[in-house]
């Protein structure tokens, strides 16, 4: 999701994935995995195949863990800050974890998209050697919003494709 806010000459952008699950629903999900999952086991267990209870305990137990860790990716963020001055790029899952800030003048946005669009578009800034991509966990459309955005802030986006049909 890309939302923008203006103040004054200052612009913040908000860049958060779409989140279609919240961690409520997975934990009922995963819930229900585990229920089904261990009934099984110990119907299984009751006819003399224990051998099945580890296993099913490892599958319950990575499969809550993959879970949560998607779910935790879905609450990342990015707040993307162009001032007068200074492109500023805050990063975290929950709380701050990362900041890096650029020059406004002279840092460049490049949008690539790959030949027959395998691939999510990139939208990284660079200035010299120091580049950052932003909103790496953004749909295909949710970079074409964003790249829409920035180029309607009026800051020059480079494309890779120039020649492609712009969606």
């Amino acid at each position: 999701m890309v939302q923008l806010d203006k103040h004054d000459s200052d612009v913040i952008i908000l860049l958060t994935p779409n989140r279609s699950l919240t961690w409520a629903e997975a934990k009922w999900i995963i819930a229900f995995m585990v229920a089904v999952v261990m009934i099984i086991a110990i119907a299984w267990t009751f006819i003399g195949a224990w051998v099945i209870l580890p296993f099913a305990g490892i599958e319950v137990g990575l499969f809550a863990v993959l879970m949560y860790k998607v779910t935790r990716f879905t609450y990342s963020k990015q707040i993307v800050t162009f001032t007068t001055q200074d492109i500023t790029i805050e990063m975290g899952i929950d709380r701050l974890q990362s900041t890096d800030s650029f020059p406004r003048f002279g840092t460049d946005i490049y949008y690539s998209e790959t030949e027959r669009d395998w691939r999510t578009p990139r939208i990284t800034l660079q200035n010299g050697n120091k580049r950052v991509q932003i909103g790496q966990f953004l749909n295909a459309d949710d970079m074409v919003i964003l790249r829409n955005e920035l180029e309607g802030l009026g800051f020059p986006v480079c494309r890779e494709h120039w020649w492609k049909k712009r969606k």
